[in-house]
């Protein structure tokens, strides 16, 4: 069975990333952070086994992210709305010869790979997978090739705390009875990077975001 992990990724522009951060720690420093999130997933992933597959956001052509991420496989979104985007990335990662694929974000940067691997063991029985993400959103969607449907992403109101619940909802209107995995949070507050910061574990499964918070937040709070 052949996987592919696709990974939504913005180039890191002061003002086009992270701006909910931006505006309590500096657009700069959000951007900045978000390259170290992109850096400690894409180093986990790779030690991991994986060979993840970049989903460029095109307001940056191509190149940049190659000058930026290097040697990788890249694939542009594209859709008017983050659901159409999710939607063709997954079909482009079928159309590339994967038996499933699985896709995340990239302000996740303490994600355990393990997580990953879990998605990859349930979909070699489940239809679909599914991580949720504390703020009531998922952090991870997968699927068996056969079962890929856009169904549970259009006209979806995203950055809400109904999408999980109601992505669960229409996958069983579909009967298709999806894996969950372990619940995960996002880095979208100046409180998610606390928690992080002092997480323990943060040094050694994101050192690039740990070692950059101790100057931000210093600075910031």
């Amino acid at each position: 069975m052949k996987c592919a992990v696709i990974v939504f990724v913005k180039f890191p522009e002061a003002g086009k990333v992270k701006t909910r951060l931006g505006k309590d720690i500096g657009y700069e420093a959000a951007a900045k952070l978000y390259s170290a999130f992109v850096g400690d997933i894409l180093h986990n992933l790779d030690e991991s086994g994986f060979t993840p597959i970049i989903a460029f956001d095109s307001f940056q052509p191509e190149d940049k992210y190659k000058e930026w991420l290097g040697n990788r496989t890249f694939i542009q979104q594209q859709g008017n709305d983050l659901g159409e985007r999710m939607h063709k990335a997954l079909q482009e990662g079928f159309n590339l010869g994967f038996d499933v694929c699985i896709l995340t974000g990239s302000d996740l940067p303490d994600l355990d790979p393990e997580f990953v691997h879990q998605a990859e063991q349930a979909l070699k029985k489940a239809p679909a997978c599914i991580g949720p993400a504390s703020d009531g959103g998922y952090y991870l969607i997968g699927f068996q090739k056969e079962f890929l449907t856009d169904y549970i992403f259009n006209d979806m109101e995203w950055s809400t705390e109904s999408v999980f619940n109601e992505t669960i909802s229409r996958l069983e209107k579909l009967s298709l009875n999806p894996a969950i995995l372990p619940k995960h949070q996002d880095m979208d507050t100046v409180e998610d990077l606390k928690r992080l910061r002092w997480n323990p574990s943060s040094q050694a499964i994101c050192p690039r975001t740990s070692e950059l918070l101790k100057t931000i937040l210093k600075l910031n709070y």
